[in-house]
């Protein structure tokens, strides 16, 4: 009997310490979770996306691949949203959480242009 391979729902959920909501920034856990994956990664268009957790609220994270290649970012965040329009290569705390969990896997992500 041959098994068939099914979609999975979700694919990862890793924990990342970031600076915390209060005020004092005190570090506290992020989940990230795996929400799409483009199965040809290479190719222009959304590359990724996770769902983000442990903040005040739940957020969303994109990585999208230009036509040139580079990787555009954006979160749903607040902090993403406002800066995102005054600063053009602003990254948010997010970003800048999950692109270093990446860079610690091998993958060089931060030559990038980020967007809210």
């Amino acid at each position: 009997m041959v098994k068939e391979n099914k979609p999975r729902g979700s694919f990862a959920i890793v924990t990342v310490v970031l600076p915390g909501p209060d005020k004092k920034r005190t570090p506290a856990p992020y989940m990230f979770r795996v929400t799409y994956r483009n199965p040809d990664p290479h190719e222009a268009g959304c590359v990724m996306t996770w769902n983000v957790t442990g903040g005040r609220e739940e957020y969303q994270i994109a990585a999208e691949r230009a036509g040139d290649g580079h990787l555009n970012w954006h979160c749903t965040c607040p902090d993403a949203v406002y800066n995102g329009e005054n600063r053009r290569a602003y990254c948010c705390k997010h970003i800048h959480g999950l692109q270093a969990l990446m860079e610690t896997i091998g993958s060089p992500v931060r030559r990038e242009r980020a967007a809210a």
